[in-house]
This record gives structure tokens, C-alpha cells and sequence, in this order.
């Protein structure tokens, strides 16, 4: 099954407090018209070798934790950003690591 719209990760998004490092002004607060567009990884990879540009939609603005959705941008869903349903994707700003999204769903293909 391919997607229309290449948002095919439903999960659940968990906002790291600035005390485990995360962002100092908290979740972000979308724009219910502009998704959240960052960078992110899959471990065993992290933000020194394994980057890839990231979405997350449909989140809870200013929840700590919110069912959301997700895709990559540019990279498929296979080698070193390869999701599938129990993966966590490490969503960063920068180098700094500031949200884990749990995968629950992959629904079909990006294109």
C-alpha cells in the first residue's frame, strides 16, 4: 500500500524535558497548517552518522506526550533509516536529541 501523502509512521511522540536535554522552551506549539519539519535518526545510528530530514504532523501542541504522525523527507524507509512498528526515531534539532517517537503503525510505502 503506498500513501498520498508519504506520511505513513503513526505513533507516539514523547518531548524530552531541558533537563534530559531537550528543547528549553518545551514541545513545540505547530501551526495546525505547517507540520514540524527537523532532522532525526534511527539507533543504532546517531546524529553524528545517521541524519535524515523528518516530519512529524497531527500532535498535540504542548503535550509532552501525543499520538502524532511522521515520515522521512528526502531518504525511503529502508537501510540505515529503516522504520518498522516497535522502532523509536530520535527526533533532533541540531545535534541535540529533544523527542523519541515510538512507531506503532507503518502503513504502507512512501513515495
Amino acid at each position: 500500500m503506498k500513501t498520498d501523502d508519504g506520511w505513513i509512521f503513526v505513533g507516539t511522540v514523547v518531548w524530552l524535558t531541558s533537563d534530559q536535554g531537550g528543547r528549553t522552551t518545551g514541545p513545540p506549539l505547530p501551526n495546525p497548517d505547517i507540520d514540524y519539519f527537523t532532522t532525526a535518526y534511527v539507533p543504532p545510528l546517531n546524529a553524528r552518522n545517521g541524519l535524515a530530514s523528518f516530519g512529524l504532523r497531527n500532535f498535540e501542541a504542548g503535550a509532552w506526550k501525543s499520538p502524532a504522525e511522521g515520515r522521512w523527507l528526502i531518504v525511503e524507509n529502508s537501510g540505515d533509516q529503516l522504520v518498522q512498528p516497535g522502532s523509536v526515531v530520535v527526533v533532533t534539532e541540531g545535534s541535540r536529541d529533544v523527542a523519541y517517537f515510538h512507531v506503532e503503525q507503518v502503513l504502507g510505502t512512501q513515495e
